[in-house]
This record gives C-alpha cells, structure tokens and sequence, in this order.
C-alpha cells in the first residue's frame, strides 16, 4: 500500500527523510555547542610555560655585536596549544629573537605563550595579545611572515635577500632596535591586514616574575593543523552519535 505513513506527531506527516522535531532540537543545540567551543576556547588568556634559551642555532653572522639567529630553546609547557601530545619538554626548539633590549636567559624563566594561527581552531591564546610587548597584532604578523621567507642555503651568500642576517636585523629593528650591518627587508612586509601565514605562530614574552629576569620575547611555530582541540573532538562525537541514531529511528519508522 502506497502513500504516507501517519507521523507519531498530531498533524504531522514525517517523511521518511526527515528528522523528529526532538532530535531536531538536540543537534541545534550541538550546533551551538560548537559554536561556543570555537569562541570561547579562543578567548583563552595565553598559555603560561618555560623557556629555556639554548643558543644560537649555527653561525649565521653578526649584527652591531649580536648574533643573528634563528636560535634554539627548550619549550615546556606549551604543547597542548600546539596541538602536540604529551607533556615533554620540546627540546632545541627553533625561536627567532624580536626582542634585543633584553637579555637572552640561558636558565629556566617562565613565559607566556601568545598564540596567532593561520586558521583559528579554538586554540587557547588565539589573537589575545596582552601578554606581548607590544600589544600589536599586525606587526608580529608581519614579523612570523617574513621569518616564514627564511632560507638557510642563502647564508653567508654576498647579495641574498632572505638570509638570516637581513631578516634578523629587520626583526630587531621592526620592534625598536638600530642595528647596522644588513640589507633591510622591510620594503618587502606586506600590509599588516594582507599578511597570509603557513604555519601556526606563537609569541613568548617573559612573564617578569618578581625576581626573575626580564628576558628577551621571541617567536616559534609548529606546521598548521586542522585537528580540532579534544572539546571539539567530543562534541563532534556527540554529534555523529545523534545522526546515527536518527538514521537507525528512520529506518524503523519507514520499516
């Protein structure tokens, strides 16, 4: 026998495609959720960890008596916002030094991890720059897009552009200094609000802990990543288990 079948609900035929008006409501509601998962976990203050500065990574060259870097650092703390498990010290760890006033701690200090990625996530930290020195977005941008133009292979090479020595002497001066010795890039920056990113870029500012030492800020990055935090993991499971079971409630009705 051909046609509708009657609904459970007064008034109402249900179509076999169609969801129940509660089951409706559940996945909104889970909808929401997500929503507010995204919102508030990047509403998060800053990460708080350890830096411990390693050195320089090799001898890329001198600026005005400072070696140029990038360095290496002990990261402790900060993997979650990462998107790395486990608790384990990251160990010489890349950093890029943006800071030449201050001094670089070769002992354990305790820092704040400011998080800016190239598609938000949810990451804790994201985009709340209170912790940093300078409290301003669009230059650390450009400071993580111009260290994203580094090449290795080019220091110590008369005429190159992107090497260690220019960037790093634009970074210095990018955030007060007046070193001398390198070609400036800084006719290369792009527009703070046209800067597109590769990696996920974190700024580590000294907490200044009474009695500590006021040490030098710099940026890191990991590789970017679509795994969404362990919250959205769950919620996401919730979701897929009300669809099922939607699914499964569909079969029967239609049965």
């Amino acid at each position: 026998m051909s046609g509708c079948r009657r609904s459970r609900y007064r008034g109402e035929v249900a179509p076999h495609s169609l969801l129940s008006p509660k089951t409706m409501i559940r996945l909104r509601t889970l909808a929401a959720a997500l929503t507010l998962v995204a919102s508030s976990a990047s509403a998060q203050a800053p990460v708080v960890g350890n830096v411990t500065y390693k050195g320089d990574q090799a001898a890329n060259g001198v600026l005005s008596g400072h070696l140029a870097g990038p360095y290496l650092a002990d990261l402790e703390g900060f993997n979650l916002q990462f998107g790395l498990t486990g608790t384990s010290v990251l160990t010489n760890s890349i950093v890029w030094c943006i800071d030449l006033p201050n001094p670089a701690n070769p002992s354990l200090d305790s820092y704040y991890s400011t998080a800016f990625v190239s598609n938000p996530t949810g990451i804790a930290g994201d985009g709340d720059f209170s912790k940093t020195r300078t409290n301003d977005p669009g230059l650390y941008r450009q400071a993580a897009w111009l260290i994203e133009q580094y090449d290795p292979s080019l220091d110590g090479v008369g005429g190159a552009v992107f090497n260690a020595v220019n960037i790093q002497g634009t970074l210095w001066n990018m955030f007060g200094a007046s070193v001398t010795g390198f070609s400036s890039l800084a006719g290369f920056l792009p527009a703070a609000d046209a800067v597109t990113l590769t990696n996920n870029w974190y700024v580590l500012s000294d907490d200044n802990v009474q009695g500590e030492v006021s040490s030098q800020e710099y940026l890191t990055s990991v590789p970017s990543s679509s795994v969404p935090e362990p919250s959205t993991w769950a919620l996401l499971g919730s979701g897929l288990v009300l669809i099922g079971v939607a699914r499964r409630r569909r079969r029967v009705i239609g049965a």
